[in-house]
């Protein structure tokens, strides 16, 4: 018995024996420091795939002022947020904004349900239409944006932070408030 692996000795198939990268997470690549420039490469052919895909969808902003609501849900390149004041979203967007939340409800399937189960509308939003640098998202954060329409439903872009900015922040664009 000793050797044929069914014993108390000398068999390899049991227990947490030797075996190839033991104790070494082989299958997780971390990613090497980037220098500013790469960095800064990056930041733009981002920008220019954001902008390419904005042209493609026939993307229409709807709203001429910033409209108050709060993330309700975030993934690694899009959120869901939830307008403060539905009323908020402009009549003309509403049906579609409708369709599409019916839609991602509908397709929400192995026990698992569309944010969280909320039955509020909630609009889509790409990381890459975060307008405030360094903003991170997160369930719960108050946002400010502008609402789009555009061929696969509506969402909201030039997004920045609900909360109030500390006295000693100048706002972004030189201007004194929004």
């Amino acid at each position: 018995w000793a050797g044929a692996g069914g014993g108390y000795g000398g068999g390899k198939s049991w227990g947490k024996g030797g075996g190839y990268g033991k104790g070494k997470w082989k299958f997780v690549s971390f990613r090497p420091e980037l220098t500013p420039e790469e960095i800064e490469t990056r930041r733009q052919a981002n920008a220019e795939r954001h902008a390419k895909r904005v042209e493609e969808e026939g993307r229409q902003i709807v709203t001429n002022m910033l409209v108050e609501g709060e993330v309700v849900q975030r993934a690694k390149w899009h959120a869901w947020i939830k307008p403060k004041e539905p009323e908020s979203v402009p009549e003309v967007a509403r049906p579609k904004l409708k369709e599409m939340n019916d839609s991602f409800r509908a397709k929400a399937t192995d026990g698992r349900s569309f944010c969280g189960g909320i039955e509020d509308l909630v609009l889509y939003l790409a990381v890459a239409d975060i307008a405030e640098e360094k903003l991170v998202l997160r369930a719960g954060l108050p946002v400010k944006f502008q609402i789009y329409m555009d061929n696969k439903g509506v969402g909201a872009c030039e997004v920045i932070s609900g909360e109030p900015l500390p006295e000693d922040v100048p706002p972004i664009d030189g201007s004194t408030a929004l």
